[in-house]
């Protein structure tokens, strides 16, 4: 080799050691393996007290065909029926002021009663002036009077009439699905009949659409509010085939998101595959330092990622040499050159 080859080639080894060194500076580990779990379960355990007003349905929630009595309202259409007689039997749909129009009574108001409530107050009426033990019947054929709100990633979100009694996915129907990024869970806003307060039930969006968990499946009233947020994301740069912004899925591991990647490239240093979190008190961030051989070794399947954390595999100085050098013949002949294979 001559000696301007020679010369060229000491030079690529001191590019290629100056491009690593500059990637290892950039994120110094600041905790181990230990402290950053931690630290991650306590901040979580600190939302989850912040979200206590957050629940799950309860079984018998999620099971009900019927969650409370539906109060009669404008534009429900109903079905009256009075077993004595054919001829008092009734379609009819209640008034903007909550009235109905019934054969012999005339306007009855039935707005804010349960079906059950509005057959003993016709009884009542027909019993004294018409029937001596009158039997009724309401059946409540379109529910109009209340309405749901869809917020978030949803295809179409909006406002939209509750016309029959239905579930959620019937509901992510109505809008037309699920937007790309929705996330894997869903929160709805329910009005309780009885303290009049706002209940926040939590819907695992996985169980139910990804793995056909029907327990999930919950009853959508008149008046709930579901907000499907979009999912999280998180970060893959440095030394990967394919560097860039991903999608989380609930429970996704270091693992999974670095084979999304395209798994490391072969300039990659795998002793030094860095995970940064950042800290939500805004003391900063963690800064987890990670062999190929722990990932392989099992804290990959068992460490999951976080919305917004980045992934950075560092280059090492001799992959980065081998992978972008080669040999070129040219004018001067056989000559040695560099292309930064991260470029």
């Amino acid at each position: 080799m001559s000696l301007s080859v020679m010369i060229r080639f000491l030079l690529l080894i001191f590019i290629s050691v100056s491009i690593s060194g500059c990637a290892t500076d950039q994120f110094e580990a600041n905790t181990d393996l230990k402290q950053f779990q931690n630290v991650s379960q306590n901040i979580d355990e600190a939302k989850g007290a912040t979200e206590d007003n957050i629940q799950r349905p309860s079984a018998a929630l999620l099971e009900a065909e019927d969650i409370g009595d539906y109060l009669l309202g404008p534009g429900d259409l109903i079905q009256v029926t009075v077993f004595e007689t054919k001829d008092l039997n009734a379609e009819v749909r209640v008034s903007s002021r909550g009235i109905i129009s019934l054969p012999l009574l005339g306007n009855v108001e039935v707005r804010n009663l349960s079906a059950a409530e509005a057959e003993k107050k016709i009884e009542t009426a027909l019993q004294a002036d018409y029937l001596q033990d009158p039997h009724v019947s309401i059946y409540i054929k379109e529910h109009v009077s209340k309405q749901i709100t869809l917020v978030g990633s949803f295809k179409k979100p909006g406002t939209y009439d509750y016309v029959s009694k239905r579930k959620l996915l019937d509901v992510i129907a109505i809008a037309e699905g699920l937007s790309d990024k929705a996330g894997s869970a869903a929160y709805i806003t329910r009005v309780d009949d009885k303290t009049k307060k706002n209940v926040n039930y939590f819907i695992d969006l996985d169980e139910l659409v990804r793995r056909g968990n029907m327990a999930q499946n919950i009853v959508i009233m008149g008046g709930d509010v579901v907000f499907i947020p979009e999912t999280g994301q998180c970060f893959v740069d440095g030394a990967v085939r394919k560097p860039g912004t991903y999608p989380l899925r609930n429970g996704m591991t270091i693992t999974e998101v670095i084979t999304l990647a395209g798994g490391l490239a072969g300039y990659a240093d795998s002793d030094k595959i860095k995970l940064i979190r950042r800290i939500e008190n805004g003391k900063g961030r963690q800064v987890l330092s990670l062999s190929f051989n722990d990932l392989q070794g099992g804290i990959g399947d068992t460490l999951l990622i976080k919305d917004q954390d980045i992934i950075f595999a560092e280059s090492s100085a001799s992959g980065t040499l081998f992978s972008g050098s080669g040999f070129t013949i040219g004018f001067l002949g056989t000559g040695v050159s560099f292309k930064n294979p991260k470029n």
